[in-house]
């Protein structure tokens, strides 16, 4: 009577087992290790040798890894790249970001807009509003708007390198409300506090009544691509509630970030 193997030494167990362990050895790869000998997988893996020389070849074949024949140690492949560019060629950040903020919308019980910075301005791409406000900030998909009186406009001013952020300066900045900020040296001063904080604020600078709070979208470059912003009456979106509404935003626009890729440096 032939023995009965058990889940993990069927064939099937062996593929399955197989493919776990190249995943791992691919995710070990990194900027800080980007090289690996078939000795320091094995330790690393606690497998046999022979076990990690095996997947190591197959991954080779199949042109995920390469391999130096100096060195006999291996990399990962040129031809992730255009791999990797296929899924980031399907990443949309309003595509990944509706479900998020649909949600943050009847959460926060406020309007919440996705806007991108173009030929310097601000501009709307998506916009939710909660179902049950009577009062509501809505404006339309497309809007624009000078960047400088508005919190997404000044979350992604903030990231801009400065041969980008000067023409914006030099064409002036143009007085809304009473509180908008109108002078190149402030202004200045407003982005390098946006950048300390984390997030941007609007205090009726756009329009009298209405305040916002923004925080940005990173892509898999680490560029800040987007901003999202909560916008409501000043009377009801008070500055008291600028930084708990920050730490909501921020933790929306990072698991988006997140799904589009971006992988922050870690200090330490």
């Amino acid at each position: 009577m032939p023995t009965r193997l058990g889940p993990d030494e069927s064939p099937r167990g062996d593929t399955l087992q197989s493919v776990e362990r190249a995943i791992t050895i691919l995710k070990l790869f990194s900027v800080d290790k980007p090289e690996w000998r078939v000795s320091e997988l094995s330790r690393e893996m606690q497998i046999h040798k022979s076990i990690v020389s095996r997947l190591l070849k197959t991954l080779e074949r199949g042109g995920l890894l390469s391999r130096d024949p100096e060195t006999e140690r291996y990399r990962l492949s040129v031809n992730l790249i255009s791999l990797a560019a296929q899924v980031v060629s399907l990443l949309d950040v309003r595509e990944v970001s509706r479900p998020w903020l649909r949600r943050l919308a009847e959460e926060c019980q406020e309007t919440v807009n996705l806007s991108v910075l173009e030929t310097g301005r601000i501009v709307n791409i998506e916009q939710y509003l909660p179902q049950s406000r009577e009062i509501k900030s809505s404006g339309w998909v497309g809007q624009s708007m000078p960047p400088h009186a508005t919190a997404a406009g000044k979350m992604l001013m903030a990231y801009l390198p400065q041969a980008d952020l000067d023409p914006i300066l030099k064409k002036g900045l143009l007085k809304l409300t009473a509180r908008t900020i109108v002078t190149p040296a402030d202004l200045r001063r407003e982005l390098n506090r946006v950048r300390e904080q984390g997030y941007a604020v609007a205090r009726e600078e756009l329009e009298t009544g209405l305040n916002a709070v923004a925080t940005v979208i990173w892509d898999h470059r680490g560029v800040a691509v987007a901003s999202v912003n909560v916008a409501g009456p000043a009377y009801r979106l008070t500055p008291q509630m600028f930084p708990k509404l920050a730490v909501q935003l921020r933790q929306v626009t990072d698991r988006i970030s997140e799904q589009l890729g971006f992988r922050p440096v870690r200090n330490g």
